[in-house]
């Protein structure tokens, strides 16, 4: 074997490549974050669903923010979507619309990290269909599959929750 044959060559490579890498800027966690969130594009029509329900099927409907992104916090006009609270949680008020008849249910996790499950007040006192507020709680930014269901009728979708 001649000097600098591929022993050599091999060495050199991964001298070169192990610099290179440590080199590297990794992505910001919340740009890789937001890159893998597939949120679920507004649509769908509820048969004499209130103004502004964005996501919806033949059975049940949500009044959402726009584009699939919860942003907490006041916005720049000084209203918001949803809060910020001590605890690092984001809370937003959802306005639901039910064709079917029942409870509704909500459920959601976290599809980008392990995170305990959101959770989801749905007050009593108004009636089996038609409008339903509610308030769900995200326990986390980060990328949230939201799941509401009144009895065999679900609606899911998916959300990035920014602050």
């Amino acid at each position: 074997m001649r000097p600098g044959g591929p022993a050599l060559v091999a060495l050199a490579l991964a001298a070169l490549l192990t610099g290179c890498l440590g080199k590297s800027d990794p992505a910001p966690p919340a740009k890789v974050a937001a890159a893998r969130c597939a949120v679920t594009p507004p649509g769908g029509q509820v048969p004499s669903a209130g103004e502004g329900v964005n996501y919806a099927n033949d059975s049940l409907g949500v009044v959402l923010w726009p584009k699939g992104t919860l942003v907490a916090g006041p916005l720049p006009d000084g209203s918001s979507y949803a809060d910020i609270e001590p605890d690092g949680s984001v809370v937003a008020k959802l306005g639901w619309w039910r064709v079917v008849k029942g409870r509704l249910r909500i459920e959601g996790e976290r599809l980008d990290v392990a995170a305990p499950p959101l959770r989801a007040d749905v007050p009593a006192g108004h009636g089996s269909t038609g409008f339903q507020p509610t308030e769900v709680t995200f326990p986390s930014p980060g990328c949230w599959e939201v799941v509401g269901s009144v009895g065999d009728a679900s609606l899911t979708f998916v959300v990035r929750v920014v602050t």
